[in-house]
C-alpha cells in the first residue's frame, strides 16, 4: 500500500485555504453592503446556500464511508478514520 499521508494533508491544506478564501471574500462583500434589507436577505442567501453545500458534503462523506466499509467492520472503519463505532454506522446511514 503506498503512504499518501503527504498528499492527503495536502489536500486537506488546500481545501482549508479555499474554503477560508472564500468565506472571507463572502463576509467582505456582505460588510459592504449599505442597506440593512439587502444585507440581511444576502446573507440569508449565503446561509441557505451554506445549507445545501453541508448537505452535499455530508452525502459525499456517507459515500467515501460506504467505500471504507467495503471488506471492513464498523470497528476497523472507526480506527481508521478516527471516529466512533457508533459514528461510522450513523454517517454509512447518511444521518
Amino acid at each position: 500500500m503506498t503512504d499518501t499521508s503527504t498528499h492527503d494533508e495536502q489536500v486537506y491544506a488546500d481545501l482549508r485555504a479555499l474554503t477560508g478564501q472564500y468565506m472571507e471574500a463572502v463576509r467582505a462583500r456582505l460588510a459592504e453592503i449599505e442597506s440593512p434589507l439587502t444585507r440581511e436577505r444576502g446573507a440569508r442567501l449565503v446561509t441557505d446556500d451554506m445549507l445545501t453545500g453541508a448537505k452535499q458534503a455530508k452525502l459525499i462523506r456517507s459515500a467515501a464511508m460506504g467505500e471504507l466499509k467495503e471488506g471492513r467492520t464498523l470497528k476497523q472503519v472507526a480506527e481508521l478514520t478516527g471516529l466512533s463505532v457508533p459514528r461510522v454506522d450513523q454517517l454509512l446511514k447518511a444521518k
